[in-house]
């Protein structure tokens, strides 16, 4: 190729000496990667001190979702910067409470908290001090197989807790299941779910939160069991929990939009096999809901509000009494947003079991991620769920089907 001497000889001084010692302002302060359980990152340029980053989302539509580790090349500040509009809202990529940061590993999270006044963020920094130095940042505090599996080990040995395989994903993951409890004695069968759409990762706290309490020698716990049998499925999209996905409105649909005739997940499958087999008659589906909307800042309910139909009256029931429950702190609610079943909600895991013979309810409780100077670190959400296993234990649920016994197993 011919060289364009004139070219070369008017580029400025400053372009084509190199001075020793001096990084170049494009050089990258840091390194990114994603191989680890639960992580996701789509890097766009990474140059100095900016790197523009967004969620991977994999082939589905436009959600929230990130989580990554980043290694200092060498000491400085960066800004991690994402797209204005995320999952359609503008500047949502960062939620109320800032990122969640870990500097073990992903061992401990915390939330950095905000450093900002406007309603959402699309960016945060940080300041890397020393080359080698990595953290991980997390649109959310991450919970993965792993976590779910520290938590049954520090509850090994409880006789009330018995852990079970309900199945395996297509790709060989096996679906955990847990027991609470033994049938017979008019106790009812309950079944929660949690973690249809894999990044709702606080939904999990407050998972653990109902069962910690349901298989405690606490009063709650006692009055617990001796009316119910509990069915629980913590991670029915252990596939996309674990690859980081976004798992909301993945194609053709979600875990979550899987409740109709032909059911194409082994887990949605097998949970609807075992609300037969077991006899389901009160449904929790645990979830998480957008980001950074005003109106999901906060505890609400959602679902059929006539199927079963007593199905407003003993969810208000619930509603209120954890109300009354929940600690100092707690985000706001719960509120109702009920409405009468259509053929949209039969597709979903609570609409589908509100038509079953013989339910008692069957509803969806939405946990915000981090609203403002809610309390919401892992502890305080697992005592939100204490909250609502002790509100479950107030609720009176009426007789209103005509030749079924609700007392019956």
């Amino acid at each position: 190729m011919k060289t364009n001497t004139l070219t070369l000889l008017t580029l400025p001084l400053f372009a084509i000496i190199a001075v020793p010692g001096v990084v170049a302002a494009a050089d990258p302060i840091v390194s990114f990667s994603t191989d680890f359980p639960g992580g996701n990152l789509r890097v766009i340029s990474n140059d100095g001190a900016t790197a523009d980053v967004a969620p991977d989302l994999r082939g589905g539509r436009d959600w929230f979702y990130w989580c990554f580790q980043a290694t200092a090349l060498r000491p400085g500040k960066v800004t991690f910067r994402f797209p204005e509009k995320v999952a359609g809202f503008l500047r949502g990529a960062v939620g109320f409470q800032g990122p969640a940061v870990s500097n073990d590993g992903g061992q401990t999270w915390r939330w950095r908290g905000s450093n900002h006044d406007q309603s959402s963020a699309d960016e945060f920094s940080w300041d890397f001090t020393a080359v080698g130095q990595t953290m991980r940042f997390a649109v959310t505090i991450p919970y993965t197989r792993s976590d779910f599996d520290r938590f049954v080990e520090q509850h090994r040995g409880n006789s009330h807790l018995q852990l079970s395989v309900l199945t395996h994903t297509r790709l060989d993951r096996e679906v955990p299941v847990i027991q609470v409890g033994h049938p017979g004695d008019g106790r009812r069968a309950m079944l929660i779910t949690c973690r249809h759409h894999a990044c709702e990762t606080i939904a999990s706290f407050l998972f653990e939160g109902v069962i910690a309490t349901a298989i405690s020698d606490s009063d709650a716990g006692r009055a617990f069991r001796e009316k119910y049998v509990l069915y629980a499925v913590p991670l029915v999209d252990i596939d996309g929990v674990e690859a980081g996905d976004q798992g909301k409105n993945r194609p053709p649909h979600d875990h979550n939009r899987d409740y109709g005739e032909e059911s194409i997940y082994r887990s949605v499958q097998a949970i609807k096999v075992l609300g037969t087999e077991k006899n389901i008659r009160v449904l929790l589906d645990l979830h998480c809901p957008t980001l950074v909307m005003d109106i999901h800042q906060r505890f609400y309910f959602v679902g059929p509000s006539d199927m079963p139909p007593q199905n407003e009256s003993v969810v208000q029931q619930l509603a209120s009494f954890m109300k009354s429950e929940l600690p100092a702190g707690a985000p706001h609610g719960p509120v109702l947003q009920l409405s009468p079943i259509d053929k949209e909600h039969h597709k979903y895991c609570s609409g589908y079991f509100s038509t079953l013979p013989g339910m008692l309810m069957a509803v969806t409780l939405e946990t915000p991620f981090a609203p403002r100077k809610a309390k919401m670190s892992p502890d305080e959400v697992r005592s939100y769920g204490a909250a609502l296993l002790r509100a479950w234990n107030q609720v009176t649920i009426p007789t209103v089907q005509a030749g079924i016994d609700p007392e019956a197993p």
